[in-house]
């Protein structure tokens, strides 16, 4: 194993770039890669490797609720969601990432805590992962709210 964080390498990787909704000099939105659990289920992760929210620097700090709310607002006009689930745990990789989560009360099996079992079904095969076509007009549909984001 090379140590490499995971989501420095979706950071330079072309093509996980088509993943992504939108950055700026210090945030990437992007969808969560094949096999994605759900449609709309996107990160906001910091372009710094940086293990936690709480080691931000000041910059980061005043920007990060700005850019999670306007990202929130975004998944949640797109898909037509009462509400956007925000969960970060950093253990599989240690660099800010927050899940986004859409929470449709129409796809039984997806509230609360459950997402994690639902999570866990596509990643071992046992329930047929998103569209991708639908991620892809997801993806461009979010991109286009996120087109006015002014952060630097």
């Amino acid at each position: 194993m090379s140590g490499e964080c995971g989501v420095c390498a979706i950071h330079r990787s072309a093509t996980a770039r088509a993943d992504f909704a939108w950055e700026s000099t210090r945030w990437v939105l992007r969808h969560h890669r094949n096999p994605a659990p759900l449609n709309g289920w996107f990160l906001l992760d910091s372009k710094r490797h940086v293990g936690s929210a709480a080691d931000f620097d000041a910059v980061e700090e005043r920007e990060f609720a700005g850019v999670l709310a306007r990202s929130m607002r975004a998944i949640r006009e797109v898909l037509g969601v009462p509400r956007v689930y925000v969960v970060m745990f950093g253990e599989g990789a240690h660099h800010v990432h927050a899940h986004l989560i859409p929470r449709d009360p129409t796809i039984e099996g997806t509230a609360a805590w459950a997402v994690a079992d639902w999570y866990r079904a596509v990643q071992v095969g046992g329930r047929l992962p998103a569209d991708p076509a639908q991620i892809g007009q997801s993806i461009a549909r979010v991109a286009a709210l996120m087109q006015g984001a002014v952060i630097s």
